[in-house]
Formats: structure tokens, C-alpha cells, sequence
């Protein structure tokens, strides 16, 4: 495995010089789309192919995007600006359906979209919802399923919801990566 080294001094209110070391993980970037719609794997749900695929979608590119950590303070003469990489964890991705020619998704898939939000896994025990992105990634995710939108609002439901196959309204569903698989 290759090495990757770099080093900076600094000076912190004349105090005492103190090294510190830390291991990092570089991950390569993401090869591209698979070329699929999209996959959820629950635990004890089963798995959720996308009958279609997302419209649009936050954060993600051929891996996942994570923006760096920046942080101010003021200081009695001026401020200091901190600036650190992101992390994995600190990501939100949505993926959006909206409707196209009066149709976002079918009724099936909002519906076991519903399940896995609704009956998380138990993540004491290690279980994850497993996010494949396949159409924009050939990355594969543990996720925890943060939230599901229709038309704007928590799990919105209406006779013209309830009561149709095909869904007419905006769905969106919020995924936090928390670590990326083999």
C-alpha cells in the first residue's frame, strides 16, 4: 500500500512543540454509472429496485460528495478560520422524483420506499440499509434512511395518492452514507 506523508509547523500561543500523526484512508473516486436505476437492500425487508430511476439527485457524482468542513471564530484582534475535510457521515444525499408527464413513481415502489423507511434496521447490531446508485455510481453504500417527502411533506398522503398507481406528486428521499461497502 502507498504512502502518502505531509507535514506543517505551526505556532499555537508559545506553547510547548507537540507531534501528532494521523492515518487516513484514500479512497479512489468512483469508475461512473453502472448503468441501473437504483437499489435499497433492507435487512429483513428485502430489496427495492427502482422501477425509474431518480429525476435529479444531491450530492452524489460518480462517488459521493463531500464538501469540506469550515469553521470561524472570532479572536480578540481579528478571526481564525479552520478549514478540515469533510466526512462521509456528514453528507446528505436526496434523490428526487418529480413528476414527468403527471407520473414521479408507481404506487409499489413509494410503497415498500415506505417499509424501509418506516421499520429501520437495527443499528446496534450492525445492520444497515444497503443504497446501490447505479444511475450515476458503481459505488455501493451502508445508508441510514433519514427521511421521505411527498409533495414537500413527511409520508403526505390524499385520496388522489391512496387511491392511484402511479404517483403525481414530488418524492423525495433523504440517505445519510455512513460507510462505503467492499
Amino acid at each position: 500500500m502507498p504512502t502518502l506523508t505531509s507535514s506543517t509547523f505551526f505556532t499555537v500561543a508559545n506553547q510547548a512543540t507537540a507531534v501528532e500523526t494521523v492515518q487516513l484512508v484514500v479512497v479512489p473516486a468512483g469508475t461512473g454509472a453502472a448503468g441501473g436505476y437504483g437499489r435499497l437492500v433492507h435487512p429483513t425487508l428485502g430489496t427495492l429496485d427502482y422501477t425509474l430511476p431518480p429525476h435529479q439527485w444531491t450530492n452524489l457524482d460518480s462517488d459521493v460528495i463531500i464538501p469540506p468542513t469550515w469553521a470561524a471564530s472570532k479572536t480578540l484582534t481579528s478571526t481564525a478560520n479552520t478549514l478540515w475535510p469533510g466526512a462521509l457521515r456528514d453528507v446528505v444525499v436526496t434523490e428526487a422524483w418529480l413528476p414527468d408527464a403527471g407520473l414521479s413513481m408507481p404506487m409499489p415502489m413509494l410503497r415498500l420506499m415506505m417499509a424501509f423507511y418506516l421499520n429501520p434496521p437495527d443499528l446496534a447490531a450492525g445492520q444497515y440499509v444497503k443504497w446501490y446508485p447505479t444511475y450515476s455510481s458503481a459505488l455501493g453504500f451502508n445508508v441510514i434512511l433519514e427521511g421521505l417527502d411527498i409533495d414537500g411533506v413527511t409520508l403526505k398522503m390524499s385520496p388522489q395518492t391512496k387511491g392511484s398507481e402511479l404517483i403525481e406528486f414530488p418524492i423525495s428521499l433523504k440517505i445519510r452514507p455512513v460507510s462505503r461497502l467492499p
